[in-house]
């Protein structure tokens, strides 16, 4: 068995911006908790507990005007319990996890490559990690992994540009999806490698108001290459190829950041509110078929 606490402190830290000089000193909390438990040769019981916080980066005041107030840091509380077993063909691992959040930041995209950060309140995060991945047999090496988030906004949130009071709480928190999950494929054959992998995202909220979503998409990827035996100084040259988006799909893989509604005024595209067009959020699409190429060596 062995543990490990730690209440350590965060540092003092000020922000000096220019054209919009604002600063703060703030000291957080940051306690930490480890214990774990052999049960035997094969298996492993662990227990983890930390304190974390987010203050607004450099970048982040700078979006903000003169006259907007100071943002509060982020803070979370996390707890996690989970179990670990190997033997000579596989390795698993399985957690269940708890955070607790106050005053999360979110950046708002306002159209234009511009962003504002905001705080959304408060949220809670539950859920649980599975992985499993297996020994090499035959030159085949798989890999899983699954999580289940089962986040949600605890308070509503207050929209200036439309003045109301949003009533976002006890809805899916924005940009956490329910379901991830991924599975993997290696294959080594003396000087030969390939590596597929195929992941999933379940559908998420892109909007504080939890009107606007993005649906549950796939992607996929392939790497193949050779390694070469050494020539002259040329340690391991090795040549690879690299595949992505093997189907062609067209996919909305995420946001630019997050608003407060689908009908958030303050969501520009083409330079003014007048214009504003009502869609909300703006978002990336995954590329369709790439195909890249490395030569590579050690020396």
């Amino acid at each position: 068995m062995s543990n490990a606490w730690n209440r350590g402190w965060s540092g003092q830290n000020k922000n000096w911006i220019p054209g919009n000089s604002s600063g703060a000193n703030t000291t957080a909390p940051l306690p930490q908790l480890s214990i774990s438990y052999q049960i035997d040769p094969n298996s492993q019981i662990y227990i983890n507990a930390e304190g974390d916080y987010r203050q607004p980066s450099a970048t982040d005041m700078g979006w903000l005007s003169a006259s907007a107030p100071m943002l509060k840091n982020q803070y979370s509380i996390k707890e996690e319990l989970g179990y670990r077993y190997h033997n000579k063909y596989m390795l698993l691992d399985l957690s269940f996890f708890n955070y607790n959040v106050t005053n999360r930041i979110v950046d708002q995209y306002l159209g234009m490559n511009s962003f504002k950060p905001f705080s959304i309140g408060n949220q809670t995060m539950r859920g649980f990690d599975f992985m499993i991945a297996g020994r090499e047999i035959h030159g085949f090496s798989p890999y899983a992994s699954v999580e289940y988030l089962h986040a949600t906004q605890d308070s509503n949130v207050f929209d200036p540009y439309q003045n109301i009071m949003l009533r976002s709480k006890g809805t899916q928190a924005v940009m956490a999806p329910r379901i991830m999950a991924n599975f993997g494929l290696t294959y080594t054959y003396k000087g030969f490698f390939a590596n597929g992998a195929v992941h999933y995202t379940g559908p998420q909220s892109v909007s504080i108001a939890n009107d606007q979503r993005i649906p549950g998409y796939v992607t996929d990827s392939l790497s193949l290459g050779y390694h070469f035996k050494p020539v002259g100084f040329l340690k391991s040259p090795t040549f690879k190829l690299n595949f992505t988006n093997l189907t062609g799909s067209i996919v909305r893989s995420g946001a630019m950041g997050a608003v407060y509604s689908a009908h958030d005024t303050s969501t520009v595209y083409s330079g003014s509110k007048a214009a504003y067009t009502g869609y909300g959020n703006a978002f990336m699409l995954e590329p369709r078929f790439t195909m890249t190429g490395t030569i590579s060596t050690s020396f």
